[in-house]
């Protein structure tokens, strides 16, 4: 017997502790630890590269130019040696300015990189629940903007906080040996400006917050004005659906600008906090070359180099900025990848492949975030043999989509258990199962990519013969080659260079070439022409042949040759039984509906 198998509800951001989000960065970082090392070291040799060209400001004019012992000569010749260190400096440094760029860039894509593999591997196995709860525009701005900000974040610490950092505490440390009365002061603007962050930083992290929302619903917008744009068209509110998306832009922009504003108010405080020092430092040193107690090129070079320790402060406060903007969004990602909301059973032993018989026993389903009582499906007792073909019949709602939703395993039951070929779906394996499965839908989806590739896609190893065999099976192969470029023209987003008709053809195509031993078909015919259909209808009957086959059955004419017909009522199988017993009750439901239907033609 199978076990009940609940998904936990994903971990939501909120329950995340305040550090762990810059920990897991930094776990994923670690995993490039020896390009970090060469990175470091090359970024080190970069600020030591860097200082000299400043620090020597302060020996021209202390020991050159304001030497009152040496001659013009020697004063000239010094000058021109001054000039040609520059120049013999400049090539070292830009040799290390550049590989430390080139090591810190690579760590940035490696580590991004890493991050989309997780994400798409993590996507890949989660539960059909998580997707609709979660709807595909949060997702794609999770995936998209989210990263990117974090891009952005690493790109500001790796590739710019540690080689300021880096300056500014050489620059620093020479500071302290020039004049160290100068160098404490320097230091003070550091508690100022950390104090504005504590106070700030709460306020800073809401805003950014809603910044992440409001981002998220304008890409759920999106997606929903692009989806809808049929719809919307053929009804005219083209001026409704711009006015939805406006405020949604709206709340975009205020959230935005409201946390850049507040950003940038934080940043000038800080930067005044660390500017002004400018001026004291200026104010002091004068007082002190004034005293007799500090030489002008030293005080000219400590000025300089005070740019370099105010440029790490910079880094430090510039970073904190790009965290600031990108941890909501990686909060948002990291509640992906630490969902438990995940299909299980997906490994199982090779070798196994389901034959296509099945069996419910007392089974329940309620969709996941429903309140309790509330159910889509109830007490489903059914066996069904290998190879039989059964038309599922109801109104919509009535349980038929969820019914097949469970048998390919996107939710588990709530109770009960679902046998294939006697065993448990734990140990067949999700990937065996769906393997050996075929869905045929209404609403045929295309991937951008070649008629050939998009048929492929039922059976990735088929070679370009089995490709069209299939297509001439599923009547396509004429229209595929009257296309431009054939089997080899691509299909457009979603199919949308094809007509509807020619998109369910190459999906059907797709389903010949899968050779699978369960089908699903719902209405699989129903965008094609009269004509096209009855020919199809011979395919079909060959193809659903042995194989246990489910049709979704709207129009009841689509029920030719089944052996069972389950009607489908509030979740449950009220009805099961071939069609002929069916229709010798006239008190039936399948009676009922045939009546409406068949009758409404004939009268029509």
């Amino acid at each position: 017997m199978a076990r009940n198998r609940t998904m936990n509800p994903p971990q939501e951001s909120a329950t995340l502790e305040e550090s762990a989000p810059l920990r897991r960065l930094g776990q994923l970082i670690r995993f490039e630890s020896g390009l970090l090392r060469r990175a470091v070291v090359l970024q080190a040799m970069q600020a030591l590269s860097y200082i000299p060209f400043y620090a020597a400001v302060g020996i021209l004019i202390d020991n050159i130019l304001r030497n009152e012992a040496l001659s013009r000569e020697d004063q000239h010749f010094w000058l021109v040696i001054y000039a040609l260190g520059n120049l013999a400096l400049w090539p070292i440094h830009s040799w290390f300015t550049v590989r430390a760029f080139a090591r810190s860039q690579e760590i940035v894509r490696a580590v991004t990189a890493r991050l989309r593999r997780m994400l798409v591997d993590k996507l890949q196995s989660m539960s059909l629940s998580f997707f609709t709860r979660r709807g595909a525009g949060a997702l794609s701005n999770q995936v998209t903007v989210d990263l990117t900000k974090v891009e952005n974040f690493l790109n500001q610490i790796v590739g710019h906080f540690m080689v300021n950092i880096t300056i500014g505490a050489g620059a620093l440390a020479y500071l302290f040996w020039l004049n160290p009365t100068l160098a404490a002061i320097t230091s003070l603007a550091v508690p100022a400006q950390i104090g504005i962050i504590r106070a700030m930083r709460k306020r800073v992290a809401l805003l950014n917050q809603r910044v992440q929302q409001s981002g998220e619903n304008f890409s759920e917008r999106v997606v929903e004005f692009i989806g809808g744009m049929r719809a919307t068209k053929s009804l005219g509110n083209e001026d409704i659906a711009a006015a939805q998306l406006g405020a949604s832009i709206e709340r975009l922009r205020a959230a935005g600008l409201e946390a850049s504003v507040t950003m940038r108010w934080v940043m000038m405080l800080m930067q005044f906090a660390g500017e002004y020092l400018g001026v004291i430092v200026w104010c002091v040193g004068g007082y002190l070359f004034l005293e007799g107690s500090l030489e002008l090129g030293a005080l000219v070079a400590f000025s300089a180099l005070l740019g370099f320790v105010r440029g790490g402060f910079n880094a430090f406060f510039g970073g904190y900025d790009a965290w600031m903007q990108a941890r909501p969004g990686f909060v948002a990602i990291l509640s992906i990848l630490d969902s438990q909301e995940i299909e299980g059973f997906r490994d199982a032993p090779r070798g196994v492949r389901p034959q296509g018989a099945l069996a419910l026993r007392q089974v329940w389903f309620r969709h996941p975030g429903v309140e309790e009582g509330t159910w889509s499906l109830r007490e489903l007792d059914l066996v069904i043999p290998r190879g039989q073909r059964i038309g599922l019949v109801g109104e919509t709602g009535a349980g038929k989509s969820t019914f097949l939703d469970l048998l390919m395993g996107f939710y588990p039951p709530t109770q009960g258990a679902i046998l294939y070929d006697d065993r448990p779906l734990e140990e067949i394996g999700l990937l065996n199962l769906r393997r050996s499965v075929a869905i045929m839908g209404q609403d045929a989806f295309l991937w951008n990519t070649s008629v050939r590739e998009n048929i492929r896609f039922g059976r990735p190893t088929a070679s370009d013969a089995e490709v069209e065999a299939a297509a001439r099976k599923a009547q396509a192969h004429e229209f595929i080659e009257r296309l431009d470029q054939g089997y080899s023209t691509l299909c457009g987003e979603r199919g949308g260079r094809l007509s509807g008709g020619q998109r369910q053809r190459l999906a059907l195509a797709r389903v010949f070439l899968r050779d699978p031993a369960i089908v699903i078909l719902d209405e699989p015919t129903s965008a094609l022409d009269v004509e096209t259909e009855a020919r199809l209808q011979t395919d079909l009957d060959a193809l659903c042949r042995g194989r246990t086959t489910f049709i979704v059955a709207h129009r009841l004419s689509t029920l030719r040759g089944v052996d069972r017909v389950l009607v489908f009522h509030q979740g449950r199988v009220v009805e099961d039984g071939p069609v002929a017993a069916l229709l010798a009750r006239p008190e039936s439901h399948y009676a009922r509906l045939h009546a409406l239907q068949f009758g409404a033609t004939a009268d029509a």
